[in-house]
């Protein structure tokens, strides 16, 4: 067993050693799908117990609860080109993602209530990305299939 007789040496290591581990964390800690790309008035993003303004740019996370008022709307939009557009007096609730050409976007969401409008890119782009909306008494997902 070989004993470390430089306290400097092993400090270092402890160091180097916290700061991978940190740096591993701090990249799983993202879980972003996406971001707010415009808002017209009063928009809110329910995360984790705190309210945001939703802002243009704001991220958008896995759980987020976005919420417009009366009329607002709010865009959100995700690395594949794919987006959800809110009217006013709407709330969805982000529910789950997917790896999409390896970036990471929305793949159900649940319409608490209001209207929205998605537009998902065609397969003609890559690999299909498709978002599941969940409401009280019904589901939808799209895109359609060509007929």
């Amino acid at each position: 067993m070989r004993r470390i007789t430089r306290p400097s040496t092993a400090l270092i290591g402890a160091a180097a050693l916290l700061g991978l581990l940190s740096v591993n964390s701090a990249v799983r800690a993202d879980d972003s799908v996406g971001s707010v790309t415009q808002v017209s008035g009063s928009a809110q993003i329910q995360r984790g117990g705190a309210t945001l303004a939703a802002q243009q740019g704001t991220p958008v996370k896995l759980h987020d609860e976005v919420t417009t008022q009366p009329g607002a709307s709010v865009t959100l939009g995700f690395a594949d080109g794919s987006s959800i557009a809110l009217s006013g007096n709407t709330s969805i609730a982000i529910e789950d993602s997917a790896m999409v050409n390896g970036q990471t976007v929305p793949s159900r969401v649940t319409l608490i209530n209001g209207d929205i409008h998605t537009i998902v890119p065609d397969k003609t782009t890559g690999q299909q990305h498709s978002i599941e909306v969940n409401t009280a008494n019904s589901k939808a997902t799209g895109p359609a299939p060509n007929q």
